[in-house]
């Protein structure tokens, strides 16, 4: 009994070594298999309109492609606008802090500085006992070009996924059922393991698609939610804090967190008041707060069929894990294993685990 929990812990953590040390391979095929999942009813339905597949295929993808550029393209000016008033917002926000704080505290903050300066530069020059060597520690000096030099390397890293999550995406909504059909091939030769291969298949196919019109609904009633609260206070351009809530939904907890942030910064270069900034980011705030507490648990755990810990768990460890794309995958990922245990009967008991 020993042995085999210990060759099961062993198994596990060589497994965890592996998926983080192949992260770049595993979450390219684990975000195409996902992105195929989405766009295989569109092709399906090209091919019932008696287009080719392969055509089908291209157009899917090269509708894809085509939102994400227009979608950018559309938030470009206003993102542009608010990174150029960034710095002005900056040295609004010291100056409303220094008034707030003119009755003394930062002149006495200064003080106890100053204090501590003098204090250090009076240990510096006592003398230095004979035969021991001064030693002066200098820090490494922050230079621009390398921050930009490993930006740039990221960037490069990045479109490179980009492109292989493009192409792996294309080639698995060209094969079509195939590898479903292969899978059932391997699974043995009675007719009773290929149609239970089948049924897990067609079981995590349909719990995904079901996950994927759950996230996309809820990011669009973050998006109207946000886009309504914004208009009502009068904050400029709430049509593209809409979509970036909505956008930034699809990763839990840290999304809502930049986009609340993002609001709070844009309400106060524009209104320049601690009132009126509070009323945006404490409206963006509710809208997460009820979207991440009321609804997101309620539709994702009916359509997925789990429970709200073993949801919070997983995007613990995938995020640890992978890091955004973790996040961005915990929930599939924990569909399919759902699927895949409630079939298997020595598996059943983490079906249960991870059951509502």
């Amino acid at each position: 009994m020993r042995s085999a929990t210990a060759t099961f812990i062993l198994a596990a953590a060589v497994a965890v070594a592996a998926m983080w040390w192949a992260r770049a391979v595993f979450v390219p095929v684990l975000l195409a298999l996902l992105l195929s999942h989405a766009l295989e009813p569109l092709v399906a339905w090209l091919e019932r309109c008696r287009c080719p597949r392969p055509v089908g295929v291209f157009l899917a993808v090269t509708g894809l492609l085509a939102g994400l550029a227009a979608g950018g393209y559309a938030l470009r000016d206003p993102a542009t606008k608010f990174m150029t008033d960034l710095p002005a917002s900056a040295r609004k926000l010291r100056m409303a802090f220094e008034n707030r704080l003119r009755d003394g505290a930062i002149n006495r903050v200064q003080q106890v500085a100053s204090d501590l300066e003098r204090a250090a530069g009076a240990a510096d020059r006592q003398p230095t006992p004979s035969g021991v060597t001064r030693v002066r520690i200098e820090e490494p000096r922050f230079r621009l070009g390398d921050l930009a030099w490993r930006g740039s390397w990221e960037l490069a890293a990045l479109l490179t996924q980009a492109v292989v999550v493009v192409c792996l995406l294309y080639y698995l909504l060209l094969s079509g059922d195939m590898f479903r059909r292969k899978l059932a091939t391997i699974a043995g030769p009675s007719f009773g393991q290929k149609r239970k291969v089948l049924r897990v298949l067609v079981d995590i196919d349909r719990q995904i698609r079901r996950f994927l019109l759950v996230r996309v609904l809820i990011s669009a009633i973050v998006a109207a939610a946000t886009f309504a609260a914004l208009s009502l206070l009068h904050v400029n351009q709430p049509g593209m804090w809409g979509l970036v809530s909505g956008a930034l939904n699809v990763l839990p907890y840290i999304g809502p967190i930049v986009a609340v942030a993002g609001v709070t910064a844009a309400a106060f270069a524009q209104f320049g008041t601690f009132g009126a900034t509070l009323a945006a980011g404490g409206s963006a705030a509710f809208i997460a707060a009820v979207e991440g507490y009321v609804i997101t648990p309620r539709l994702t755990g009916r359509a997925g069929g789990m429970n709200a810990v073993a949801i919070f768990v997983g995007i613990l460890f995938w995020g640890w894990l992978w890091g955004v794309m973790g996040l961005l995958l915990a929930v599939p990922i924990l569909t399919a294993i759902k699927a895949a245990c409630a079939h298997i009967e020595r598996l059943q008991p983490v079906a249960e685990l991870l059951s509502d």
